[in-house]
């Protein structure tokens, strides 16, 4: 029997993120019953909800009727080719189908509030305001609405963290195998392999561990390598006012140079202080992650994730929920009596500040019938030079603590025990 002590103590470690997690799950049920609500948030509700989820369960019975997926679906709402690996269509072959999307995707919001919650951690009425900011933000709002099939890698690369980090070996081999499930559903969760080593092992494991569950993952891709070339022939490119990446800041300027100006007024000043602060902090950047431990996992499963994909420009909103991940150790400094470090607390405020942008430019940016031509004030193209900053420094400033992270673990001097 536990002891009132105890309890009180249990008690006191998960009130605040059942509180994060109860406020958020809220919101999302406000909006879905009242759309209206959503796009207050700057997120379009579509019709029928959960409409990503319905995508996929759709592929997955047109799949069993046996047609070509990968060309078109008509039993899609809005035909909508698959896009995604084989093993999302393992769905049909269970039985599922788009009559389940319902409860499906209530489950998966619970699913998604609850670890993100318990991710999170926070400890004190401030750090649960930043939690409740992270998981009711625009971004997690649109992927939780959707049903979006992102929500499923992030609990899949929070649990493979947490099983690998744990004391049991037998944590190696579950955290192993939901990375390849990641990886396998949709590709750039192989970054995030690197996490696995965030074991409290030595370097020589560190290196098996992460080499031995690659080569599991290069062979289950290898053996369905047509479908994937096929989904990079039909992926989308996201060139859109919805897309978050590096090569759609160098087509906006160079595509509309007239008001590239108002662009680098917004966003220069962020860039030029976030390097000041890299430099100034520079071995606190090196040093921020831990050499181990669920945390530290986190943070570069998460930040690798989102950063690959952002370098990649393969980012819409909805995935800015991977930056939950690292967000870890940014509130864990903060919930510390002396509070958090310059670096951590830069991070966050930029990725908080990034994942509310959708709510303004919801309200100032005219879009044209392809998305991608824009008009307004210049209030606009300032603003939106500011949100290009915000992805940029988080993504650059993630690469870089990573970086020294990977250095002390696999190359530095010193072994990470």
């Amino acid at each position: 029997m536990k002891s009132l002590q105890e309890k009180s103590i249990m008690w006191d470690r998960i009130r605040w993120p059942l509180l994060a997690a109860g406020v958020a799950l809220i919101v999302i049920v406000a909006g879905i019953v009242f759309p209206a609500c959503l796009r207050v948030f700057g997120v379009h509700a579509m019709v029928p909800t959960f409409i990503d989820l319905i995508a996929i369960l759709a592929a997955g019975e047109a799949n069993q009727l046996g047609w070509d997926v990968y060309v078109g679906n008509s039993l899609d709402p809005l035909n909508r080719p698959h896009v995604y690996g084989p093993w999302w269509l393992l769905l049909g072959q269970l039985g599922f189908v788009r009559a389940d999307s319902w409860w499906m995707g209530s489950l998966l919001i619970v699913a998604f509030l609850g670890v993100g919650a318990a991710v999170l951690a926070p400890r004190n009425c401030r750090t649960v305001v930043w939690a409740l900011l992270l998981l009711a933000s625009p971004p997690a709002l649109l992927a939780m609405e959707r049903g979006n099939n992102d929500l499923v890698i992030f609990l899949l690369l929070a649990t493979a963290v947490w099983l690998v980090t744990r004391t049991a070996k037998v944590g190696i081999l579950g955290g192993g195998i939901l990375m390849v499930i990641a990886a396998a559903l949709k590709l750039y969760p192989l970054v995030a392999l690197t996490a696995l080593a965030a074991r409290k092992v030595s370097r020589r494991c560190a290196w098996w561990v992460v080499g031995g569950t690659a080569a599991v993952c290069a062979w289950v891709l290898l053996d369905s390598l047509d479908i994937y070339h096929r989904v990079a022939e039909i992926a989308p490119k996201p060139l859109t006012i919805f897309a978050y990446g590096f090569s759609l800041s160098v087509f906006m300027l160079s595509e509309f140079s007239s008001q590239g100006l108002y662009l680098l007024i917004g966003g220069g000043p962020l860039i030029a202080l976030s390097v000041w602060i890299c430099w100034r902090w520079r071995r606190d950047w090196w040093s921020l992650i831990p050499i181990s431990g669920f945390t530290a996992g986190c943070y570069v499963a998460g930040g690798i994730s989102w950063a690959f994909c952002y370098f990649g420009t393969i980012n819409f909103a909805y995935r800015m929920i991977l930056l939950l991940l690292p967000a870890r150790l940014w509130l864990s400094k903060e919930n510390s009596p002396e509070g958090g470090h310059v670096v951590c607390r830069f991070q966050l405020i930029t990725a908080l500040a990034l994942c509310w942008t959708p709510l303004v430019k919801e309200h100032l940016l005219v879009v044209g019938p392809d998305d991608r031509f824009y008009g307004g004030s210049y209030m606009l193209w300032i603003s939106l030079g500011l949100e290009y900053a915000l992805a940029l420094v988080i993504s650059g400033t993630l690469v870089f603590a990573i970086l020294g992270w990977a250095w002390r673990r696999f190359i530095g001097r010193g072994d990470a025990e």
